[in-house]
């Protein structure tokens, strides 16, 4: 039966509640200012008329996009970094009320494959899906890496794939304004002749328009795949069979899609024989861990918070900083086989925490008043070195610091979070500490 095409579709972009609920998402998500400078707080303080000025550029179709501002983040491949485009507030809240017209249309077509940027879906989702295929034998594993998937998405091919749903000229040109926008950096712009850059509200909706292209091939093929937007795996039960479907993926991805499949980091992962990575999460026979990469950045993120050299109080370091990381972070993976390495890691940060209250006291009489408070003697008090890493070891400094003090300040601890997940209904398998 052939899909429903959407001729009439561009009023409703433009409509006074759709743009009300794009702003009032757009400042949800935060985000720097684009190349105009204008931050959300900035337009905020003039919304309606801001609103109503966004509102007729769109209606007389005189809306034009600025160039996207290039940024970069470090990965975690040394010397590495990620290019982003940062768009203008302005261009942020058109590309999310784009977004809300058009998104409930693809996803009426898209597959239970595809788990990235989707309504009710997520990477845990795609993670279950993973260790169930895995016990169900298909064990040999194809990490196909898309080499700068987002930049090289042939706009061409992107157009006629959204036009297969959408026949509204005037929403196609929108979004093919955005696609041309282009990309400033060091003060030039950079036409956009092809991919629709990192950073932008629509970019995961047209990368997940574009693959589904792959979804509907490797489904029909009967492969077990499972993509999480331009990160995905297919799952197979032999070596012979996986080699060939490489080989499919490969051709088909580089001939029909025009993309750069990479000759380095795609690989065929016998996952009873060694390990394989997705998501950030280890996967190896019922195994399934934390990747030793995220592990190290996790170790690396929280020295850098807990620095021994900052004085400071301890109860502001960790309610307004440590802890919305180690929320988040522990949040996405204690769907792993980690309750022991998270109660080890909960008594490493606490020894941290106290080396940093050893250094912002200074003094040892500091250290003292608390022991005394606890009924401490004068005999049982001895010299200390407070810059000594040695020293937050201490039978004194585990008293005056204890296990219920970090609670008292509200200290997260990834084992209860571990442990909450059991609390809640839901239908995860539960993995062995």
């Amino acid at each position: 039966m052939a899909l429903a095409k959407y001729y009439s579709l561009y009023d409703k972009v433009y409509k006074w509640s759709n743009l009300q609920k794009a702003f009032a998402n757009v400042k949800k998500n935060k985000g720097a200012p684009g190349i105009d400078h204008v931050t959300i707080q900035n337009y905020e303080l003039d919304l309606e008329d801001n609103l109503g000025v966004l509102q007729e550029k769109l209606r007389t179709k005189s809306y034009k996009p600025l160039p996207v501002r290039r940024t970069y983040i470090e990965k975690e491949d040394r010397g590495k970094k990620r290019p982003l485009g940062i768009p203008a507030v302005e261009d942020r809240i058109v590309q999310a009320a784009l977004r809300q017209i058009i998104e409930p249309i693809f996803e009426e077509d898209f597959l239970p494959c595809s788990y990235g940027f989707r309504p009710k879906r997520s990477a845990h989702m795609a993670i279950d899906q993973v260790s169930a295929y895995l016990k169900e034998d298909y064990t040999y594993v194809i990490d196909a890496d898309l080499q700068s998937y987002f930049d090289t998405i042939p706009h061409d091919q992107l157009e006629t794939c959204i036009r297969k749903r959408i026949v509204d000229g005037s929403i196609i040109n929108l979004i093919h304004l955005f696609l041309k926008a282009g990309v400033m950096e060091d003060g030039s712009v950079k036409e956009g002749k092809e991919g629709t850059p990192q950073g932008g509200v629509i970019s995961p909706l047209l990368s997940n328009i574009y693959l589904h292209q792959l979804d509907e091939l490797m489904t029909k093929r009967g492969h077990r795949i499972v993509r999480f937007a331009d990160d995905f795996i297919v799952l197979c039960r032999s070596a012979k069979g996986s080699e060939r479907v490489m080989r499919g993926i490969k051709k088909y991805v580089e001939n029909d899609l025009r993309l750069t499949v990479h000759p380095t980091k795609s690989v065929i992962v016998n996952a009873e024989e060694e390990p394989f990575t997705f998501l950030g999460y280890e996967f190896y026979r019922n195994y399934r861990g934390i990747a030793p990469k995220k592990e190290k950045t996790f170790k690396e993120k929280v020295k850098r918070l807990t620095r021994r050299n900052q004085t400071l109080n301890i109860e502001v370091l960790v309610d307004d900083i440590l802890n919305p990381y180690l929320r988040g972070w522990a949040n996405y993976f204690r769907f792993g086989h980690v309750a022991t390495k998270f109660k080890k890691w909960d008594a490493w940060i606490r020894r941290r925490l106290r080396m940093v209250q050893l250094r912002s006291w200074r003094n040892r009489n500091s250290l003292y008043r608390v022991l005394r408070k606890k009924g401490w003697n004068e005999e049982s008090l001895h010299p200390i070195r407070m810059t000594a890493w040695r020293s937050s070891k201490t039978h004194m400094v585990h008293t005056a610091l204890d296990n219920s003090y970090f609670e008292e300040i509200g200290l997260v601890s990834l084992r209860t979070i571990y442990e909450e997940r059991y609390s809640k209904k839901n239908n995860r398998e539960e993995p062995h500490a």
